[in-house]
């Protein structure tokens, strides 16, 4: 068996996994307060929880919310838990728990993940975007993670369609995540609500700090047109990133994660109409990831397969 571990801004996860992807048993947390410190400990005292009562693993492989170093060992920052900064985590793990450790970015292991065990399957290149909060991604060339030269591919929220577009919280402007992430659709929706000559539409009846992604989705596939408006324009930038990033890779399918993609078909059929305008390869396929919240788990296994 092997160990994964999922190390979120807001929950922990640690899981068993067999080679085929099962996984044998998990543990859950909310993530503490304490910083790096408290998360590290509230995540090695599950792992030992499931190592005492279900046997040995061979490894233990990470997902890490946040940047991590090219030699997968050691964390650069977390955008969200303190005290992570230059962190040796896969040295601090192996004394731990006394088996070889291998961590990546939350991306990078959600592309392994769908690429081994998910909706990747059967391609030998593969593009994965992470549609939440934020926009993340990873890359899979010729079956292996191609983390780059200092491990910054397969930022695809940080290519910069609108130069002088909105601020991104990368410090930079018109990047795809401050054009189409969760966080920019609620922004849009409470500048549009902001402006006296927007038309009535029921966003209006929202509370400011309820203007939600997932509640404009909710509203646009009830009807209403503004909500409608501010959707399709994101999908409109999503499409355009994954164009672009597809002209450039070729990969054999996208696979698209996260929040967002809950929205189902409202997310992915203009999504792949506005990528197939734009896209070189007219066999691009979009399809929408299959492993859930288990995806960090699985993506730390299959970072040590």
């Amino acid at each position: 068996m092997l160990l994964g571990l999922d190390f979120g801004g807001t929950k922990l996860a640690a899981g068993l996994v067999q080679h085929d992807g099962r996984i044998i048993a998990g543990r859950r947390s909310a993530t503490p307060a304490g910083g790096a410190a408290a998360s590290l400990a509230t995540m090695l005292a599950m792992a030992h929880d499931l190592i005492t009562a279900h046997g040995p693993v061979e490894g233990v492989g990470v997902s890490f919310g946040g940047p991590v170093e090219a030699d997968g060992r050691t964390v650069r920052l977390s955008m969200h838990v303190a005290g992570w900064d230059n962190a040796p985590l896969a040295q601090q793990l192996e004394e731990a728990l006394g088996v070889p450790a291998a961590i990546a970015n939350d991306g990078d292991a959600a592309a392994l993940a769908e690429y081994r065990f998910g909706a990747g399957r059967g391609v030998q290149h593969l593009l994965y975007l992470t549609l939440s909060t934020g926009i993340g991604g990873g890359i899979i060339i010729g079956g292996r993670l191609h983390r780059g030269e200092h491990a910054w591919a397969g930022e695809v929220g940080h290519m910069v369609l609108q130069p002088h577009g909105p601020p991104c919280p990368c410090g930079r402007n018109g990047c795809l995540e401050s054009l189409a992430s969760g966080l920019s659709i609620a922004r849009d929706a409470r500048l549009r609500l902001a402006d006296p000559a927007t038309p009535s539409s029921t966003l209006h009846a929202q509370p400011s700090h309820a203007l939600t992604a997932q509640a404009v989705a909710a509203a646009a596939a009830a009807g209403d047109r503004l909500a409608h408006e501010i959707w399709q324009h994101a999908m409109e930038w999503i499409g355009i990133g994954i164009a672009s990033a597809a002209n450039l890779l070729n990969p054999g399918r996208v696979v698209v994660g996260g929040g967002l993609t809950r929205a189902g078909a409202r997310l992915l059929a203009p999504v792949r109409e506005a990528a197939a305008r734009r896209a070189l390869d007219p066999a691009l396929a979009i399809m929408p990831a299959a492993l859930g919240d288990d995806v960090g788990i699985l993506g730390g296994a299959a970072l040590l397969l």
